[in-house]
Formats: C-alpha cells, sequence, structure tokens
C-alpha cells in the first residue's frame, strides 16, 4: 500500500483540484429539505380537518422528507469531489504507484516552455530592471511549485511573485484585456504566495515571437494540406505569410505585447486549498483500495451469478 498523507499538489494543478462538483452538494440538499419540510409543517397546520384524504397525504409527504433529512444527516457533512479533480488524481496515483506521466503537447504548450526566455526579457525590459528564471523548487506540506520570477534578494523574502505566460498569438493575448481574471491562475498564484510568504502574485501575459522549429512544423503541415508542386506556388506562399504574421510580432511595439494582472494574497483560500490537499489524500487512498480490490469483487460477482444461474 502506499503512503498518500503527505502527497503533494503541484500550484499549476491546484485549480483543478479546486473545482467544484455538478450539482448540489449534500449540505445544500439537507438545506433544501429542512426548508421544505418547515413548508409542508406549514401548511399542515393550516389545514382545519387533518382526517381529510388531503391532510392525510400531506402528512405522509412530511414523514418522507423527514426521513430523507435522516439520511442527508449523515452525509451532508461529506464533500465529493469534482470529476476535474479526481481525473486530476488518477494521474497523480498513477506517477506515485508507478512512475507513468500521461504524454499531453500541444505546441502551445511547446511554445510556453521555449519561449519562456523571450517573455522573461520583454517583462524585465519593460520593467527596466533585471530578472532571472528562479530555478529553486519550494515545498510546504501540501504544496510544491516552481514560481518564476520573484522581486526579492531571495524566493522566500520576496513580496511579489511573477509568473510569466507566453501566449500563443495575439488573438489569445488579447482576450486577457476583457478576461484577465482565470480561475486556475488564481489558485496558481495563491499556491505560490502560500509557498513564498509573499503579499502579491502578478501574472504577466507576454506576447513573443513563435519558435523557428514550431513555424517550420506548421510549414510542412500547411505544405502537406494544401497538396501543392513546391513551396513556390503562388497560392501557398501566399497562406504561409499569413502563417508567419500571426506567429511573429515584431512590428508591434513591446509596450503593447506585455499585459500584467496582480493578485492579492488571500490567507482564507490558501486555508481553503489545504482543506482540499487533505480530501485529495483521502480520495487517494480510497481509490488505491479500490482499485486493489476491484477485480476480486468483480470475479466473486460473476462467479454469484454463475451459480444462481
Amino acid at each position: 500500500m502506499t503512503d498518500f498523507s503527505n502527497t503533494l499538489i503541484r500550484c499549476s494543478a491546484i485549480g483543478q483540484i479546486m473545482t467544484e462538483p455538478r450539482g448540489k452538494s449534500n449540505m445544500e440538499k439537507y438545506n433544501d429539505a429542512v426548508s421544505l419540510l418547515r413548508e409542508e409543517e406549514a401548511k399542515y397546520g393550516n389545514m382545519l380537518n387533518k382526517e381529510l384524504k388531503s391532510a392525510q397525504n400531506k402528512l405522509a409527504k412530511i414523514n418522507k422528507i423527514k426521513e430523507q433529512i435522516a439520511e442527508l444527516e449523515l452525509l451532508k457533512d461529506e464533500y465529493d469531489l469534482s470529476d476535474t479533480c479526481k481525473s486530476y488524481l488518477i494521474q497523480s496515483y498513477v506517477l506515485s504507484k508507478y512512475g507513468r506521466v500521461r504524454e499531453v503537447q500541444t505546441k502551445q504548450m511547446v511554445k510556453g516552455i521555449i519561449s519562456e526566455e523571450d517573455s522573461i526579457e520583454l517583462f524585465a525590459v519593460l520593467e527596466k530592471r533585471p530578472f532571472l528564471k528562479n530555478k529553486t523548487r519550494l515545498y510546504n506540506d501540501f504544496l510544491t511549485g516552481m514560481p518564476d520570477l520573484f522581486d526579492g534578494e531571495t524566493i522566500t523574502d520576496s513580496n511579489e511573485i511573477i509568473d510569466i505566460k507566453s501566449c500563443w498569438d495575439i488573438f489569445t493575448f488579447l482576450k486577457n484585456v476583457a478576461e484577465p481574471e482565470n480561475d486556475d491562475y488564481y489558485w496558481q498564484i495563491q499556491g505560490y504566495l502560500a509557498l513564498t510568504g509573499g503579499k502579491i502574485g502578478t501574472i504577466a501575459y507576454c506576447l513573443v515571437n513563435t519558435p523557428e522549429s514550431i513555424i517550420e512544423g506548421e510549414k510542412y503541415n500547411l505544405l502537406r494540406k494544401m497538396d501543392v508542386a513546391t513551396e513556390e506556388d503562388p497560392d501557398f506562399k501566399k497562406e504561409l505569410q499569413l502563417l508567419i504574421n500571426n506567429r511573429k510580432f515584431d512590428d508591434i511595439p513591446m509596450e503593447d505585447r506585455l499585459l500584467t494582472y496582480s493578485i492579492e494574497r488571500d490567507d482564507e483560500a490558501i486555508e481553503k486549498i489545504y482543506e482540499r490537499v487533505k480530501m485529495c489524500r483521502k480520495f487517494l487512498s480510497e481509490f488505491e483500495e479500490k482499485h486493489r480490490i476491484f477485480s476480486k469483487q468483480h470475479r466473486k460477482k460473476m462467479k454469484d451469478i454463475q451459480k444462481i444461474a
């Protein structure tokens, strides 16, 4: 059996574990049932003749609601994790138990990795002070993460933590003007602030050129898609120029290629993260137990069915 009691959640994944499950919680169902009981009891109390069939039906309904409340009373403090959270935790389970990582890599993700230094340089130039990429992974009892930049002598003494986001194109970049708030980034920043003691977390949305290696790959795919004889084909050259225009941004002023959005430290939110991590650890332990006995239970059920048949 694996010990999940000290499992740490990556700051970049906090947004996934903090998503709420669909539908009403057990507590909400309990409160709704209590409110409904009060309404039905009031209606029953206003009935003058309790011997009528309608009054008897109302009383039966009240008793049924009371039964539901008794059942919900036992469950109201239990919290179910969202499907998004469970999906992430199963990946975490596989990594912890079997050392496997799901391979998910898009060209947007590749650009984010390769272009990070260019984005840091853009941010530093516009901030008019040098920044070095942080290479220290941080840990506490619940979280782990590696913030990009910080403003102090050391990352644990810094007041502000900066997270660099290299946007894929100008359209995804400018989307942040209308919608700067992002739940995943909010929780990621709170995680970084929890790890460092910082007071402010800043998301720096940067628009920098797409690496040539990615452009070459897109160029190759475009050539195959258009099925032209050579790269000199006029239609191909026109489409290629359009592609390049959407991947390089040197013609746009530097100050127009940076958007920053700051988030204040929220200790209450950080405590909520810690409580959710505890729930995640419990889920992982219970999932391992289910995994361990799953096939045995299934085979036993099949044998019981065969005996009855």
